[in-house]
C-alpha cells in the first residue's frame, strides 16, 4: 500500500513519537510510506534516517488539496483528537478530491466532531479503556455496531535497557542524591492540564515520616518551581529544565527508584508513565473518572504500582516504595512485563495494517469480536478500580464524576434532539 501518515508539526509528544513508529513500521513491512507535516519538528530526523520521505505543506485546505492530488495514497492514516480542530483542514480538503480512505486514530477518545464522519471511514482507539471511555461519553453500547468501523491499535513502545549502572550512579551523584536516599521522580510538560499539586501534597506528607527521600521535577511550571526554591524544604527538591535529548530523558528516567504521575485530565495512553515501566520504575498514579483513564489500565494497582487519588493515599504509597527496596523491584519487573505486553510493536502494527487494509478493500472490522471483548473486559476493570480503594477515595472521586456524566448526557442529548 501506498501510506500517507499525517504527523502535524513533528513534534515530540507522543502522537509525533506513535506516528514515526507506525511509519518505520510500515515501511519495513513493505509498505510505501510518506508523512504529511505542517512543520519540522524534531522527530523529521528519526524519519530521514529510516528513508521515510516528509511532505511539508502549508496548513491550508487548497495546498493540502494539491498536495495530496500530487502524492495520490491509497490510504491516509489521520491523527484527530475527535473534537474539532485545526486536522480538519485535511479533511476538508479530502472533500474536495476524488475519494481516498481514511483511517482515524482517535487521540483523546472523543467522538466530539459530526463533521469529521464526512471524510473518516475507520477509528482506531489508542487504548482500551480510551476506546471504553469514547463510547461512555456518547452514551452508544460498546457492541458490535460500535466495532464495525473501530478498533484498538495501542500506541507501540520498543523494550529498551537502562544505561549503564556506572552512568546513572554519577547521574545520581552530580544531582546531589545520596546512596541511601530513595529518588521519586514526575516528569512532564509544564502545562497546566498536566500538572497536580498532588504530588507535591503527598510527598510532602510522606517526607514528614521519612527524611531519606527526595523528588525530581523536570519541568514543573515556573511559578511552582520558583515556590519550591524558595521554601524551606528545598533541598528535598530537585528541579530540572526541559530538554529534547532522547538520552538525557532516558537517563532521568533510570536515575529515579519510582515514578510519580499525576494529571488533572488523565490520559488517553500515556507515554509519561509507559516510558519509565519499560526502565523497570514502579509508578504511582491518580484517577479522573470524569477525564481519560488509560493510567489504570497501564499501572496496575498492587502490581505495577498505586492507583492513589489523594494526598493521604499517595503519601501512603511513597512511604510503601520508599520503605521497601524488594518491593520497588517486584513492581518494577511486573511494570517491564506489563508494558511490553499491552505496547506490543509488532500487535500495534498488526491492528494497524488490519485497519488500512480493511478501509483500501471497502471491509469492516475483521477484529470485531476480539475488540467486544476485550473492551467489555476493560470496562469491567476500570468500573472495580476508577473509584478507589478506600471511602475516602470513593468520597472525593464519586461527586465530581456523576455531575460529569449528567453534563455528557446533555449535550448528547441536545446534539441528538437537533441533529
Amino acid at each position: 500500500m501506498k501510506v500517507l501518515e499525517f504527523g502535524g508539526y513533528l513534534g515530540l509528544g507522543g502522537t509525533e513519537k506513535a506516528t514515526c513508529r507506525w511509519s518505520i513500521g510500515l515501511k519495513q513491512r513493505g509498505h510505501e510510506v510518506s508523512v504529511l507535516a505542517m512543520r519540522m519538528g524534531p522527530r523529521a530526523r528519526e524519519l530521514e534516517e529510516a528513508g521515510i520521505p516528509v511532505l511539508l505543506c502549508p496548513w491550508d485546505r487548497t495546498a493540502v488539496a494539491q498536495t495530496l492530488a500530487s502524492h495520490r495514497p491509497d490510504v491516509i492514516h489521520l491523527h484527530a483528537p475527535g473534537v474539532p480542530a485545526e486536522v480538519d483542514v485535511i479533511g476538508e480538503a479530502l472533500l474536495t478530491l476524488p475519494r481516498i480512505p481514511v483511517v482515524q486514530t482517535n487521540i483523546f477518545g472523543h467522538l466530539e466532531n459530526p463533521r469529521e464522519d464526512a471524510w473518516t471511514d475507520f477509528r482506531l482507539f489508542i487504548s482500551w479503556t480510551s476506546c471504553v471511555q469514547a463510547a461512555r461519553r456518547s452514551f452508544l453500547k460498546l457492541d458490535r455496531e460500535f466495532f464495525r468501523k473501530a478498533s484498538v491499535a495501542v500506541y507501540p513502545l520498543d523494550p529498551e535497557d537502562a544505561p549503564p549502572a556506572e552512568k546513572i550512579r554519577c547521574f545520581r551523584e552530580g544531582l546531589g542524591i545520596g546512596p541511601q536516599e530513595v529518588l521519586f521522580g514526575r516528569l512532564s510538560r509544564p502545562e497546566p492540564n498536566k500538572w497536580t499539586e498532588l504530588p507535591l501534597d503527598a510527598f510532602r506528607r510522606a517526607l514528614k515520616k521519612t527524611p531519606q527521600i527526595k523528588l525530581l521535577l523536570r519541568e514543573p511550571p515556573p511559578l511552582v518551581a520558583q515556590q519550591l526554591r524558595n521554601a524551606p524544604d528545598a533541598d528535598r527538591f530537585v528541579i530540572l529544565p526541559a530538554t529534547s535529548d532522547p538520552a538525557e530523558l532516558r537517563l532521568t528516567l533510570a536515575s529515579l527508584d519510582a515514578v510519580l504521575h499525576t494529571s488533572s485530565i488523565g490520559e488517553s495512553f500515556g507515554y509519561g508513565i509507559a516510558e519509565p515501566m519499560n526502565l523497570g520504575k514502579p509508578v504511582v498514579t491518580n484517577s479522573v473518572p470524569w477525564g481519560d483513564q488509560a493510567q489504570i489500565e497501564l499501572v496496575r494497582h498492587g502490581e505495577c504500582g498505586f492507583i492513589a487519588s489523594t494526598p493521604a493515599s499517595m503519601a501512603e504509597a511513597v512511604l510503601k516504595l520508599a520503605a521497601d527496596p524488594g518491593l520497588r523491584k517486584q513492581f518494577g519487573e511486573q511494570a517491564v512485563a506489563h508494558i511490553h505486553k499491552i505496547a506490543d510493536v509488532e500487535i500495534s502494527l498488526d491492528r494497524l495494517e488490519k485497519a488500512l487494509y480493511a478501509v483500501v478493500e471497502g471491509r469492516e472490522n475483521p477484529l470485531w469480536e476480539e475488540d467486544l471483548k476485550r473492551a467489555r473486559a476493560a470496562a469491567d476493570d476500570l468500573d472495580q478500580q476508577q473509584f478507589g480503594h478506600g471511602w475516602r477515595e470513593q468520597f472525593a472521586l464519586r461527586p465530581f464524576y456523576y455531575r460529569v456524566r449528567f453534563n455528557q448526557w446533555r449535550r448528547v442529548a441536545k446534539a441528538r434532539i437537533f441533529s
